[in-house]
Formats: structure tokens, C-alpha cells, sequence
């Protein structure tokens, strides 16, 4: 009876782990097309593309997370998917960081201020907004 149990447990860990996997190459590969597309498409040098994304990814988790949270009944297996496996992939926040210290190192502080204030303030405004029409629904 208790290996059975240890047994089921490795399997829901294992699950788990694979669907995270799974979330977060989807997010890192929609991620980079999107970025991609971004910067090609406004042949900047300022980090448009991460901007975007950074911004979606703080609506869309804060709209499919409070979903999810108050609306739909799903496994916690699948939140943390969704949550941590795929806005972990698909929201750069360590490229957010990387950037804006390169625009500091060259100079560009008024882009780096705008990046900073941007990413920040717009993203936890969308954040809310994601909450918000989320308990709409």
C-alpha cells in the first residue's frame, strides 16, 4: 500500500515536471518569434520586442491566473504549467535586466529611464487589469 502510494506520488511529480517542460518551451518559442518580429519590424535598437512581451505576459498571467484561480476549475498540476511553465518561458525579465544595464553602460539613460518606468508601471497597471476582467467573468 505504501509503495503504491510513493509510486503514484513519483508519477504525479513526474507529470507535473513534464507538463512545466512542455509550457515553457511553448512560451520560450512564442516568445522568441514574437521578439523576433517585434525588433525586425521597428528596426530599433531599443528592446521593443521584450517590452511587449514583458507587457502581455503581466495582463495574460494576471488574467488566466486569476481564471484559473477564481473561475475555472483545473488541476494545480496545470496552473503551475501554465503559471510557472509557460509565463516562465514566454515573460523575460532577465533580458528586461540585461538590456537596461547595456543602455546604462552606453549612456542611453533616458532610454533605460523609459524602458524602466515602462516595463514597471505599465506591466503591474496590466497585471491589475488582467485581475480585474478576469472577475468579470
Amino acid at each position: 500500500m505504501l509503495g503504491a502510494l510513493r509510486r503514484e506520488q513519483r508519477i504525479g511529480e513526474s507529470l507535473r515536471l513534464t507538463l512545466i517542460a512542455i509550457f515553457g518551451a511553448v512560451g520560450t518559442l512564442l516568445r522568441y518569434g514574437i521578439q523576433g518580429l517585434v525588433q525586425v519590424g521597428t528596426a530599433s535598437t531599443f528592446p521593443w520586442g521584450t517590452l511587449l512581451i514583458n507587457l502581455t505576459g503581466c495582463f495574460l498571467l494576471g488574467l488566466i491566473g486569476q481564471i484559473t484561480l477564481n473561475r475555472m476549475m483545473i488541476s494545480p498540476d496545470w496552473r503551475v504549467a501554465i503559471t510557472v511553465g509557460f509565463f516562465g518561458g514566454y515573460t523575460t525579465f532577465s533580458s528586461f535586466g540585461w538590456e537596461t544595464a547595456k543602455m546604462l553602460e552606453g549612456g542611453e539613460w533616458l532610454p533605460a529611464t523609459g524602458y524602466v518606468a515602462a516595463s514597471v508601471v505599465i506591466g503591474l497597471l496590466l497585471s491589475v487589469a488582467g485581475i480585474r476582467l478576469a472577475n468579470y467573468f
